[in-house]
C-alpha cells in the first residue's frame, strides 16, 4: 500500500470518527443517529473502494481537516473536565 493510500484511509478513518462523534453528541433520537452514521458509513465507503477525482479529495482533505479541529476542541474540553473532577475529587 503506498503513502496516499495510507494517508487517504487515515484521513477517511478520522472522518468517519468525527462524523461519528458528531451525531453521538447531537440531540436526536438514536434511530435518527443510527441513520445518519449509516449514511456516512456509505459515503465513506465509496471514497475508499472508488475512483476518486484529484478535486474529491481535496474536498474530503478540507472535511477532514475541519472535522479534525473540532476533535481536538472536544478532546480539550473533555480533558478539562476530567481535571476538574480529579481535582474535586469525584470519580464518575
Amino acid at each position: 500500500m503506498d503513502k496516499s493510500t495510507r494517508i487517504m484511509i487515515a484521513g477517511a478513518a478520522g472522518l468517519a470518527a468525527g462524523a461519528m462523534l458528531g451525531v453521538l453528541l447531537a440531540p436526536e433520537k438514536g434511530a435518527d443517529s443510527r441513520k445518519k452514521m449509516a449514511r456516512g458509513l456509505r459515503k465513506l465507503n465509496k471514497i475508499l473502494h472508488g475512483e476518486v477525482s484529484k478535486e474529491k479529495l481535496a474536498f474530503v482533505k478540507d472535511k477532514l481537516e475541519k472535522h479534525k479541529e473540532r476533535l481536538e476542541r472536544h478532546i480539550q474540553k473533555i480533558d478539562a473536565r476530567l481535571s476538574r473532577q480529579e481535582a474535586n475529587g469525584q470519580t464518575a
